[in-house]
C-alpha cells in the first residue's frame, strides 16, 4: 500500500509536465496560424495591386507587348493554323483569298481538322488547298507533328502562323526551337481591321484580355523551364 501511495507524486509530476508542454505548444500553434494568415493577406493584397495595374494603367499594354509577335503577312509556302478558336480558320481563309499561300495546314488534336475545315470552307477556302494534321494536343506538339507531314521541310519552307494574338510569341518560339527557320506569326486581322495591337488604351479591353495574358505568362514560364522555347 505504501508503495502505491509513493507512486502518486510521480504520476502527478508527469501529468504536470504534459500539461505544461501542451500549454506551451498552443501559443506556438496560434503564432504559426497568425503568420500564415498574414502571409495569405499579403499575397492577396499584392496580387490585387498587380492586377489593378495591369488593367488600369499602361503597364497592361507593356505586358501585352511581351506576349505579342505579329507581323504583316508575307508570301509563304503554307498558312499554318493551330487549334483553338474557330476564328483562326476564318483568318486562314482570308489570307488564302488574298494570295499569301496556296496551301493551308490545320494542325489540331484528333477529330479537330474537319471542324476547322468546315468553317474555312464556308469563308472561301477550297478543300483541295487544305492539309490536315490531327496529332497535336498542345502547343509544344505542333512543330513535331507538322514536320511529320509529307513534303514539309522546316528549315526551308515558309510558314504564316495563325493563332490567337497573345499565343503568337510562345507558339513561334516553339517552332523556332524545333528548327523552323521561316516562321511568321500573324494577328487576327479580320476582326480588328488590321494587325492586332496590345495597346488597348481602355481599362475594359485590358480587363477583357487579362485572363488570357496571365495564362500565357504562366505558360511561357513553364515552357522555358522545360526547354521548349
Amino acid at each position: 500500500m505504501d508503495e502505491i501511495k509513493a507512486s502518486y507524486p510521480q504520476e502527478d509530476a508527469a501529468r504536470s509536465l504534459r500539461g505544461a508542454a501542451g500549454e506551451s505548444s498552443r501559443p506556438r500553434k496560434r503564432g504559426a496560424i497568425r503568420r500564415l494568415f498574414r502571409a495569405v493577406q499579403w499575397a492577396i493584397t499584392v496580387t490585387a495591386i498587380v492586377l489593378a495595374l495591369l488593367v488600369f494603367t499602361p503597364l497592361g499594354d507593356w505586358h501585352a507587348s511581351l506576349l505579342l509577335e505579329t507581323a504583316p503577312p508575307a508570301e509563304a509556302d503554307y498558312i499554318l493554323v493551330l487549334s483553338g478558336q474557330f476564328e483562326r480558320a476564318v483568318e486562314a481563309a482570308r489570307l488564302y483569298r488574298e494570295g499569301w499561300a496556296k496551301k493551308v495546314i490545320f494542325s489540331t488534336m484528333p477529330g479537330g481538322p474537319e471542324r476547322y475545315a468546315a468553317v474555312a470552307e464556308a469563308y472561301g477556302l477550297p478543300r483541295e488547298a487544305m492539309i490536315f494534321d490531327e496529332k497535336a494536343t498542345r502547343t509544344h506538339d505542333h512543330p513535331r507533328t507538322v514536320a511529320g507531314l509529307p513534303g514539309i521541310h522546316p528549315e526551308s519552307d515558309r510558314f504564316l502562323l495563325v493563332t490567337s494574338p497573345f499565343h503568337t510569341s510562345r507558339s513561334a518560339a516553339c517552332f523556332r526551337k524545333a528548327g523552323y527557320r521561316h516562321i511568321r506569326a500573324v494577328g487576327i486581322g479580320w476582326r480588328t481591321g488590321g494587325q492586332f495591337s496590345g495597346d488597348r488604351s481602355n481599362c475594359i479591353r485590358r480587363g477583357y484580355d487579362l485572363t488570357e495574358k496571365i495564362y500565357e505568362t504562366l505558360a511561357w514560364g513553364l515552357y522555358a523551364l522545360r526547354g521548349w522555347v
